[in-house]
This record gives structure tokens, C-alpha cells and sequence, in this order.
């Protein structure tokens, strides 16, 4: 009975282990691993080696530590009232948690009225975020648009590698929010989730624009 037993749990180990290698949801993944674990430490507690018993529960106490980090990164985050509507239309494709850790690395702004902030065919190292106020956009002194809050400002530049195609100058007071190249890339090292999102967020406002002013 006792080596029924420890046979069923060795392969009950190397069961969870196998699919452990095919699962892609990190969280499951160290869950299968934890339940493993124990299906080893038990083994080798039956059989009295407890060189198994101390290496596994190490192990399974690793992985109980990451799934307890990533269900507290998995809780929601709250957002203040003030940029709550940005993240609901505009930045919903990224979790609460997300969106505070990327909007916290941009750097915040106030211009006064007719303050450029970029010229046509110059290049600008940063993406520029519209918070408060209208910045009007004018190619060959011609009116083109008028923009406000929850608008980009120079994406076209970092998704496709041109130059500004106009300029575009404040008309009010305009509170906005930057993010830098070199900021942003470092974002695509360490947390290349949310720089994939964010690259989307920039497709879906280049095409809204280019399909309303085109």
C-alpha cells in the first residue's frame, strides 16, 4: 500500500510538472507547480527523505510568494476622478495598475496660449497628451483642426518614423502630459505588456484622427 501510494504521487508530480511546461498563464502555471510540490513533499515524507521534503517545500514556498505577488498586482487600482475618463476612453485597454505605473512616468505640463508644441516636418522626442485646453493644428497657415482633451499629439512620428506634417500651437491655457522616447523605450524593456498596449492605444487614436480630418 505504501509503494502504491508513492508511486501514484511521483507520477502525479511528474504529471503536474508536464503540464506546468504548457500552460502560458503564468498564475495556473505556479499553481499546477505548487500542487506538484506537494504531491513530492508528501512522497517524501512516506519515504523518509527529507533532502526531497526540504528542496520541494522550498520551491512550493517560492511559488506560493509569486502567486500571492501577482494576485495582488491582479487587484484593482483606484483612479482619481480627475483622469478617470482618460483611462475609460481612452486607456481602458490597459489594467488599473497599468495605467497608474504609465501615467506616472510622464511628465506634466502648463503652457500659456500660443505656445508651440511641435513644428511642421521637425522632428520632437516625445508624445504629448491634450488634459485641459485646445491646441489648434495648422499645416501651410491653413486651420486643420481643432483639439482638446484626451488628444495625442506627435504619435504619428513615433509610430511611423516622420516628421510632424503640421503645427500644432496652444490656443488656451493647456495642461498636458509627456512622455519621452528614451522613457518610453525603457518602458518597452521593462514592461514590454504595457508598451504593447500603449502602441495600440496610439494606432486606434491615428486612425480616428486620420479617418475624421482626411
Amino acid at each position: 500500500m505504501k509503494m502504491t501510494l508513492t508511486i501514484i504521487l511521483l507520477n502525479m508530480y511528474y504529471i503536474g510538472t508536464a503540464i506546468g511546461y504548457i500552460i502560458k498563464e503564468i498564475l495556473w502555471l505556479r499553481v499546477v507547480i505548487i500542487f506538484a510540490g506537494l504531491c513530492m513533499i508528501t512522497r517524501g515524507i512516506i519515504i523518509d527523505n527529507y533532502i526531497i521534503v526540504f528542496w520541494i517545500s522550498l520551491f512550493v514556498v517560492i511559488n506560493i510568494i509569486q502567486v500571492i505577488r501577482i494576485l495582488l498586482e491582479k487587484r484593482p487600482v483606484p483612479i482619481s476622478e480627475d483622469i478617470r475618463d482618460l483611462y475609460e476612453n481612452l486607456f481602458d485597454k490597459m489594467s488599473t495598475r497599468e495605467f497608474i505605473l504609465f501615467w506616472k512616468m510622464g511628465d506634466k505640463r502648463t503652457l500659456g496660449p500660443n505656445k508651440y508644441l511641435c513644428h511642421d516636418n521637425v522632428p520632437i522626442d516625445e508624445i504629448v497628451l491634450v488634459i485641459d485646453g485646445y491646441v489648434e493644428v495648422v499645416k501651410n497657415d491653413k486651420h486643420i483642426a481643432t483639439l482638446g482633451r484626451g488628444y495625442f499629439i506627435a504619435e504619428m512620428q513615433y509610430l511611423l518614423g516622420v516628421n510632424p506634417s503640421a503645427d500644432v500651437m496652444t490656443r488656451s491655457e493647456v495642461k498636458l502630459v509627456a512622455w519621452n522616447h528614451k522613457k518610453l523605450q525603457r518602458l518597452k524593456e521593462t514592461y514590454p505588456i504595457i508598451y504593447n498596449k500603449f502602441q495600440l492605444i496610439l494606432s486606434k487614436d491615428l486612425t480616428n484622427k486620420l479617418q475624421r480630418y482626411l
